[in-house]
């Protein structure tokens, strides 16, 4: 291709994950080479009205890299938007990205192919919690309840009794408008796999630790107090080279494109997948950064290599 190549850049959404979504723009755009792409940024409204898509019709981008999270930028919606305007874009497609939204259904899927997952059941939103008692119980407390499509670790709780559980699930219900997935939680090393589409399939560019210095790796460990710390793993040859395996199954069992990041978690050398990011964060905080940093690369190349190879 000739001359600069005309990328836009997709930032802001109608999930609650708006405030990263532009701090990943930000980090984006100033890693991409200026001498190599015309960055044209598209803000894609709160209420979603279709403004922004007449913006970008009118750009003609040659490749849409997105730094939306949560929400219609993440669950297929845009995907599927860009597909019918005859736009390239990075990352997975529609159908992959809804399944990884959808958090319950992608670990129904990993099991059937037998990738470990933790035991859970859903509580669809308006559902009497008194009906899920005998299951929960069964599963044991502590518990960890979450929105079924949330992201950022958005309205995670940890529920030690009954009261707590209801209580945390409701307002999974009230506050964020969603399905309610409740799980066994498992206190133990937790470490994601950054994941690359390659010429022979998907590669894992590093197993990246993430050290917690409190219970859960939520919203506010990530993005505002900075309560962790996260590097190339420390873990045996062995255990690595599980968690590689596992990555790498799980991103071509769900039809993942481009890149994502495989969240595990671990406990007496067994390994759970969490949930699979099709639309990982690109803040200067966020785990593929850190993960690309701790190789001695630079978030630019990595960039250019997912453009490239989606212009090839």
């Amino acid at each position: 291709m000739c001359g600069k190549v005309k990328l836009g850049l997709l930032v802001g959404g109608n999930s609650a994950e708006r405030e990263v979504s532009r701090a990943s723009a930000e980090n984006i755009s100033s890693c991409l080479d200026s001498n190599k792409y015309e960055v044209i940024r598209c803000e894609v409204p709160e209420d979603f009205n279709a403004g922004w898509i007449k913006q970008l019709a009118q750009l003609k981008p040659d490749i849409v890299l997105s730094a939306l999270h949560g929400g219609s930028g993440e669950d297929g919606s845009v995907q599927g938007l860009l597909k019918c305007m005859g736009i390239p874009f990075v990352g997975s497609g529609v159908e992959a990205s809804a399944v990884c939204m959808d958090k319950s259904l992608c670990k129904t899927i990993m099991k059937s192919a037998c990738i470990p997952v933790i035991d859970g059941i859903l509580i669809k939103k308006g559902s009497n919690i008194s009906a899920y008692e005998e299951t929960m119980c069964r599963i044991g407390f502590p518990l960890i309840v979450k929105p079924n499509r949330g992201g950022s670790s958005l309205g995670i709780t940890v529920a030690e009794d009954m009261e707590q559980l209801k209580a945390a699930v409701k307002l999974v219900f009230d506050e964020f408008t969603d399905d309610a997935l409740v799980e066994k939680y498992i206190f133990g090393k937790e470490v994601t796999c950054a994941v690359l589409q390659g010429e022979k399939g998907p590669e894992v560019i590093s197993v990246l630790d993430i050290n917690r210095k409190r219970g859960i790796f939520d919203y506010e460990a990530k993005y505002v107090d900075k309560d962790w710390s996260g590097g190339i793993s420390n873990l045996p040859g062995y255990m690595q080279d599980t968690i590689i395996g596992i990555a790498k199954k799980t991103f071509s069992l769900l039809g993942c494109e481009g890149y994502a990041c495989v969240d595990m978690i671990l406990m007496d050398e067994q390994v759970y997948v969490i949930e699979v990011n099709t639309l990982p964060g690109m803040t200067a905080k966020s785990l593929i950064p850190n993960a690309v940093k701790a190789l001695g690369m630079d978030l630019g190349s990595f960039l250019d290599r997912l453009i490239e190879y989606k212009l090839r």
